[in-house]
């Protein structure tokens, strides 16, 4: 195995049960044979080559060629957005964050995008939907249920996660910066703790840049005014004594989607601060979020 595939197999043995209850100790050693496509080139920008991971259930046959289709058809897939304030982190950092779909046999593509140092706003949306348009341009190749693919991340990745999911065809950004094209529709977004509106909240200088508009780039950087009649369902996971992502902007986002009809769920964690959750926290937490996809007519797990 390449020491990323130990790596992940190591984790998923020792935090799946932190998630859900263990069932077996064969199904926890099962989970061993999925395999990771590394460093995957999606996109090159500006110089910059950007690269994502794809997390598949394969089978492993112990014997050449190794891997093969595990032939269960179509997969549900989590496109994954990684943190770290549009300045900092990694797609190969945050892979404890989405380990629950790892288990669960869903596909999953973590990537990186543009950080501040290499491109100021609006970069990193632009590779988000590039990372999207990729993910369904490459859905035969890998099993991709074009239908079925949910979108998320954790504080700047919540609010890129979004951003990407809601964003339609002719919208423009940051004085016509990013122009969207035909954006690829997605099935539900998962939001943790992301930010909605940089107008109630204090927005990343080093991210937005200098000699801006810095109107225009609160405005049309902010999730929150891309609310429209039929979106994408949205569920937010938000703890209240954040400080970092105000759990004001959680409710406001909530409310604005009930008013637009859009099928929604926020889920409140008292007294936990940004992304702090305990394993009985996160359990719950999870459970709603599979609840959530389901009432949203996305199956969940693969037979």
């Amino acid at each position: 195995m390449r020491p990323v595939q130990i790596a992940i197999a190591v984790a998923l043995f020792s935090v799946g049960c932190a998630y859900r209850p263990v069932q077996s100790i064969d199904r926890n050693a099962a989970i061993n044979l999925n395999y990771v496509e590394h460093d995957v080139l999606y996109r090159t920008v500006g110089g910059k080559k950007l690269h994502l991971n794809v997390y598949l259930p394969d089978e492993f046959i112990g014997e050449h060629p190794w891997w093969v289709n595990d032939g269960k058809g179509k997969k549900p897939t989590l496109l994954y957005i990684h943190g770290g304030g549009w300045v900092e982190g990694s797609k190969d950092e945050r892979a404890f964050n989405f380990l629950p779909y790892v288990y669960r046999d869903w596909i999953v593509i973590s990537i990186n995008y543009r950080l501040a140092k290499d491109a100021k706003a609006p970069a990193a949306v632009d590779d988000c939907l590039a990372a999207l348009e990729w993910v369904n341009a490459n859905a035969k190749k890998y099993d991709i249920d074009t239908e079925r693919i949910v979108i998320s991340g954790g504080s700047a990745g919540g609010h890129l996660a979004l951003l990407t999911g809601m964003l339609r065809k002719g919208d423009e950004l940051c004085g016509g910066k990013l122009k969207v094209a035909d954006n690829k529709k997605v099935a539900a977004i998962v939001n943790w703790f992301g930010v909605t509106d940089f107008s109630i909240n204090p927005h990343p200088v080093e991210w937005f840049g200098e000699n801006i508009d810095t109107e225009e780039y609160v405005r049309t950087l902010s999730p929150i005014n891309y609310v429209r009649i039929g979106g994408a369902p949205v569920i937010t996971i938000h703890g209240t004594e954040d400080a970092a992502v105000p759990y004001g902007q959680a409710f406001n986002l909530h409310q604005k989607l009930q008013a637009a009809g859009i099928k929604e769920k926020l889920h409140t964690v008292k007294g936990k601060k940004h992304g702090d959750f305990s394993p009985e926290e996160l359990t719950q937490i999870y459970q709603e979020i599979w609840g959530f996809l389901e009432s949203a007519g996305i199956k969940t797990k693969v037979d």
